[in-house]
C-alpha cells in the first residue's frame, strides 16, 4: 500500500476590496485557496463572507445535529429575551446549518452565546459558529473544494472574504465545529501555526465571561478580538497590536504567543476591516498585496498571483501589523512604509515567452520534473518553463540523477524548495520566489530577478545565490564552506531579521540597490544579525546600528545589571543612564568589567568582530568578480557595482 503525507501547515487566504472595486466572487477565492491546497488536509475547510450594505440585522448560524438541539436554542433565547423574527434550517447529511435573526442587546446574546455552546458542545450535539450582521461563515470537514460544493459558493459574492484550509494540530478534523473560520460578533479570523498562549488566553477569556471552548487554539483570537474590540472599544488596529505586542498588566492575558500568521476580518456595521498579524520571530509565511481593485493577505504568494499576477506585494515583518478599511484603505502597512516606498515599489512579472519550452499552467511538480527529465534527454542544455505559479520542488530530483550544466529559466512564482540540494544546476527566475530557496546547496547558480522569502540559502555550502530585490526572514542560516567550496549570497535590497544566524563559512552581501542614490541613511536589515556566528563574513553596505547585531539581552537584564554595578561603585551615575538611553552603545562600553563581559558574551551572543569601514583591497578583489556577474545576471548597470564597492559596509565576522 502507497500512503503519502505533505504536512505543510495550514493555508490562509483573504481579501477585501477597495471602494469602487467589484464585489469578490466566491469562485476567485476558491482558486486562491486551493492553489495552496498542499498546505491543508481532509480534515477541515471554511470560508467567511462579508457584506457591508447587505442584512445588517443581527444573525446567529449554528450547526446541530438535531431539532432537539433547535429547540434547546430556541429556549434560552426566549428565556434571555432575545426574539427570533426569521429562521432558516439547511440539512447537509445529518447536519442542520441553520440561520436565526434575532433582536436582543449585545449582553443578552453573549450570554446566550456562551450558555448555549457550553451546552451544545457537550457530546457534540452542536454550536454557534457565528454571531453578527453580513456576516457568513461556511465550513465543514474536507478540502476548501469539497466545502464550496458543500455551500454553494460558486454564485456568491461579497465585498470581504476570508478562505482556510487546515493540518489539525491542536484538536481533531472529524466535526466541522473545529475547523476554521472561527467568529465572535462581527469578526472572524483564519489562523496557521500554534498559540502556545492559548491556556493563558483561556484563563483571560473566562474572567471576562467565556467560558465554551472547543479545544482548538485559534478560537481564542476571535474571542479575544471580540472582547478588545466590542467590550471595550478599542479600534481595529489597536486590538491587533495587543495580541502581537500587549499592552499594560490589564491586558497581558490578551496576548498571543507562539508561531502564528493571522488574517482577519470585521465589521463596524458602517466599515469592513481586514487585517493580519505574525508573530515577532514570523515562523510562519504571509504575504500582504495589493492592486487597484482590492487588498490581500495570504499564506503564499501564489495564491495572490491566482486571481490578480499583476498585484503589488510585500512581507509582513516579524511582529508586524497589517490593517486596511474598506472606507479608509490602509491605516498600517505592516512595515516601515519606507520600506514599503524603496523596496517593495516594483510589480514584478514577466511576459512568458514564446519559446517556453513547458507550460506548467495546471501541472504538478511531479508532471514538471517529469517534462524537463525529457528535454534534458532530449540534449537540451536550456530549458524555459513558464506559468509557474506555486509548483514547489521543480527540480529537485536533478542532483541524485547527478546532471549538472542544465540552465533552468522560470517565468512566474515558483513554491517552496527551489533549488534544494542542488549541486551544479542553473536557475533563473523571472519574479519573485517563495520560501526555502537553495537550502542545503552544494554547487551551481540561483538567480532571482524579484524578491526571495523567508529562510534562503539556509546551510547553503557552495555556489551563487543572486537576488535582485529583497529576502525575508532567518536568511542565510547555518551557512558553511569546506576548504575551497566557498557559497557567494547576495541580496539586491534589504533583508528582515535573523541574517547568517549561526553562520559557519561564505560570503553574505546585502547592497540596499534601490538606495543607493537616494542621499537617505536607510538601514538594510532586520535585528539579530549574526546571531550564534561561529564563522563567514556578512557584508551590509551602509552603517547597522550595534542593537541590530547578534542577539541581545532583555531590557529589564540590562537594568538589574546596571543597578548592581551602580551599587557597587563599579559605575557612576551618569554611565548608568547613558546606557539606558544610548542604543550605539548599548553595553559594549563596559566590556573590561568581567561581570559584564560575561554577561554578554556566555548567556547572550557569541563576541562577533563588526567594523564600518570601506572594503580592503583582499575583499574587492574576492567580491568584484561574483558582483559583476551578479550585474551580468541581473541587468545592474556596471557604474552602480563600481559605485558599491567604493562605499563603506559593515562588515561582521566572527573573532
Amino acid at each position: 500500500m502507497e500512503y503519502s503525507i505533505y504536512p505543510s501547515s495550514c493555508g490562509i487566504f483573504a481579501v477585501m476590496r477597495k471602494i469602487g472595486g467589484k464585489k469578490i466572487k466566491g469562485t476567485d477565492v476558491l482558486e486562491a485557496i486551493e492553489t495552496a491546497r498542499f498546505r491543508g488536509s481532509k480534515y477541515g475547510a471554511g470560508f467567511a463572507v462579508f457584506n457591508l450594505n447587505e442584512d445588517k440585522g443581527l444573525k446567529i448560524q449554528l450547526i446541530v445535529r438535531s431539532a432537539t438541539e433547535l429547540n434547546e436554542v430556541r429556549e434560552k433565547l426566549k428565556e434571555e429575551g432575545i426574539l427570533i423574527n426569521e429562521e432558516k434550517e439547511e440539512w447537509k447529511g445529518n447536519l442542520c446549518n441553520c440561520e436565526m435573526k434575532i433582536m436582543g442587546n449585545y449582553y443578552q446574546v453573549k450570554k446566550a452565546f456562551n450558555t448555549l455552546n457550553k451546552e451544545l458542545f457537550h457530546h457534540l450535539r452542536g454550536r454557534i459558529i457565528s454571531v453578527g450582521g453580513g456576516i457568513k461563515v461556511l465550513k465543514g470537514v474536507g478540502y476548501p473544494s469539497d466545502i464550496a460544493k458543500l455551500h454553494n459558493i460558486y454564485n456568491m459574492e461579497g465585498d470581504l472574504w476570508l478562505a482556510h484550509t487546515r493540518q489539525p494540530t491542536n484538536s481533531p478534523g472529524w466535526m466541522p465545529f473545529w475547523s476554521h473560520p472561527f467568529s465572535s460578533f462581527n469578526i472572524a479570523i483564519v489562523h496557521n501555526g500554534d498559540i502556545s498562549s492559548f491556556g493563558a488566553n483561556m484563563e483571560f477569556l473566562r474572567a471576562k465571561g467565556y467560558d465554551s471552548f472547543v479545544g482548538t487554539d485559534s478560537e481564542v483570537i476571535a474571542m479575544l478580538l471580540n472582547y478588545l474590540i466590542n467590550e471595550i472599544s478599542l479600534n481595529f488596529y489597536d486590538a491587533l497590536n495587543i495580541l502581537v505586542n500587549g499592552r499594560g498588566k490589564e491586558l497581558s492575558g490578551a496576548k498571543l504567543d507562539g508561531p502564528y500568521a493571522v488574517a482577519i476580518a470585521y465589521s463596524s456595521g458602517n466599515d469592513l476591516y481586514l487585517g493580519a498579524i505574525a508573530d515577532k520571530s514570523k515562523f510562519r509565511p504571509i504575504i500582504i498585496g495589493e492592486d487597484n481593485e482590492a487588498y490581500y493577505v495570504a499564506s503564499e504568494e501564489a495564491q495572490i498571483r491566482k486571481v490578480s499576477p499583476r498585484a503589488k506585494v510585500w512581507t509582513l515583518e516579524p511582529g508586524g501589523v497589517f490593517a486596511a478599511s474598506l472606507r479608509e484603505g490602509i491605516i498600517n502597512y505592516g512595515r516601515n512604509k519606507e520600506d514599503i516606498d524603496f523596496f517593495f515599489n516594483e510589480i514584478v512579472g514577466y511576459s512568458n515567452p514564446d519559446n517556453a519550452d513547458i507550460d506548467a499552467s495546471g501541472k504538478s511538480y511531479k508532471e514538471i520534473n517529469e517534462e524537463i527529465l525529457e528535454k534534458i534527454r532530449d540534449g537540451k542544455k536550456k530549458i524555459i518553463i513558464k506559468n509557474v505559479n506555486g509548483q514547489r520542488f521543480i527540480g529537485l530530483n536533478l542532483p541524485r540523477l547527478g546532471y549538472k550544466g542544465i540552465r533552468i529559466e522560470i517565468y512566474g512564482t515558483p513554491g517552496n524548495c527551489l533549488g534544494n540540494l542542488n549541486n551544479g544546476i542553473e536557475y533563473v527566475v523571472y519574479g519573485n520566489a517563495e520560501d526555502d530557496v537553495g537550502d542545503t546547496m552544494h554547487d551551481g547558480k540561483i538567480v532571482i530577478h524579484g524578491d526571495a522569502r523567508d529562510v534562503l540559502a539556509q546551510t547553503f555550502q557552495g555556489g551563487y545565490i543572486f537576488v535582485r530585490g529583497n529576502a525575508g526572514n532567518r536568511v542565510g542560516i547555518q551557512m558553511r564552506q569546506y576548504k575551497d567550496r566557498k557559497p557567494y549570497l547576495i541580496i539586491g535590497g534589504r533583508v528582515d531579521d535573523y541574517l547568517g544566524e549561526y553562520m559557519a563559512g561564505g560570503m553574505i552581501t546585502v547592497l540596499g540597490l534601490n538606495t543607493l542614490k537616494s542621499g537617505k541613511t536607510i538601514e538594510l536589515t532586520g535585528k539579530f544579525v549574526g546571531s550564534g556566528m561561529v564563522g563567514g563574513k556578512i557584508m551590509i553596505r551602509g552603517k547597522i546600528s550595534q542593537s541590530k547585531i547578534s542577539l541581545k539581552p532583555k531590557r529589564e537584564e540590562i537594568i538589574s545589571l546596571l543597578k548592581a554595578l551602580l551599587i557597587d561603585g563599579l559605575i557612576n551615575d551618569e554611565i548608568f543612564n547613558k546606557s539606558l538611553t544610548d542604543d550605539e552603545i548599548y553595553l559594549t562600553h563596559l566590556k573590561n568589567i568581567k561581570l559584564v563581559k560575561n554577561f554578554l558574551e556566555t548567556k547572550h551572543m557569541k563576541p562577533l568582530m563588526v567594523e564600518y569601514r570601506e572594503l580592503s583591497e583582499s575583499e574587492i578583489k574576492e567580491l568584484l568578480p561574483v558582483l559583476i556577474d551578479y550585474s551580468k545576471e541581473l541587468g545592474v548597470n556596471n557604474e552602480l557595482i563600481q559605485a558599491i564597492i567604493s562605499e563603506k559596509f559593515t562588515i561582521i565576522s566572527n573573532i
